[in-house]
């Protein structure tokens, strides 16, 4: 058995060599030469291979192999000596993993800092560009952005400088939102109202120089459908409904009573632009 383990070991086929040591161990557990082999081979590995992770399961396999032998074994002064320098070899070994780790712990929670430190930044910067914005699409692409990045950041893992930083920023892009908000809807109210007021002055104009073809219910509805009728009164700024009651009162006091019926009866059914 044993000199089918070398020849795996020495062949470099690391896999077959542990399952035929792990077999070997198993079938003569109070063998010292068999489990020299082995938790020499373990700890061989769990001192040299790159990955951390490996190093530490093959030490664990080294030391668990040698508890093992120690409730099996026949032991001697000579044996106690040997699992002694086993356990020292151990004991360092686990000292060095640990050290390591600690350092990759480390490495790994700088990296999530100065990665917390950029994305913070980063909304600092979304932060201003919504700010200036004068536009509604632009403005709800910020927002998205403003998510992902913040989607971005361990929490968890702030400093308390990051996390005084975050706060404030969080606050101020919640009022920043709100007022680009409102003001976003201004502009688009006032560009609403110049549009009405536009379309109100039409109607005054047409009406006023052709009022017998508008006394024609069809050309009424034709005309007031389109313009006057045409916008919702609850986005109308108040100099917007002046002006509206303005031609409003014109056209109504020019018609007969049937064509003030229709008339109202128009600014109740036709349909309100959105925009």
């Amino acid at each position: 058995m044993n000199s089918l383990f070398n020849e795996y070991k020495q062949g470099g086929k690391i896999r077959e060599a542990l399952l035929v040591g792990r077999n070997m161990v198993n079938r003569n557990p109070g063998d010292l030469e068999c489990v020299e082999a082995y938790v020499d081979f373990l700890l061989l590995l769990a001192e040299n291979l790159p990955v951390l992770d490996e190093r530490k399961a093959f030490m664990n396999q080294a030391d668990v192999t040698l508890s093992f032998y120690e409730e099996n074994a026949d032991l001697d002064t000579d044996i106690i000596l040997k699992i002694g320098e086993y356990r020292e070899r151990i004991s360092i070994l686990a000292s060095e993993i640990n050290k390591l780790e600690n350092e990759k712990a480390q490495s790994a929670l700088e990296q999530i800092v100065s990665e917390n430190t950029s994305q913070i930044k980063q909304l600092y910067k979304i932060k201003q560009k919504l700010q200036d914005t004068k536009d509604k699409k632009e403005f709800d692409g910020f927002l998205k952005e403003i998510s992902l990045v913040d989607a971005k950041i361990e929490h968890d893992y702030m400093t308390d400088e990051q996390k005084a930083h975050y706060d404030q920023l969080n606050r101020e892009c919640t009022d920043c939102i709100s007022g680009k908000m409102r003001e976003l809807e201004y502009i688009k109210n006032v560009a609403y109202n110049k549009k009405a007021v536009d379309a109100f002055d039409s109607a005054f104009k047409k009406f006023k120089n052709n009022e017998n073809t508008y006394k024609n219910q069809t050309q009424l509805f034709s005309l007031v459908s389109s313009t006057l009728f045409a916008y919702d009164a609850g986005r109308l700024f108040n100099e917007t409904l002046i002006y509206y009651n303005h031609v409003y009162s014109y056209i109504f006091s020019k018609l007969d009573e049937d064509g003030k019926f229709a008339l109202t009866r128009f600014s109740i059914e036709c349909e309100r632009k959105q925009r």
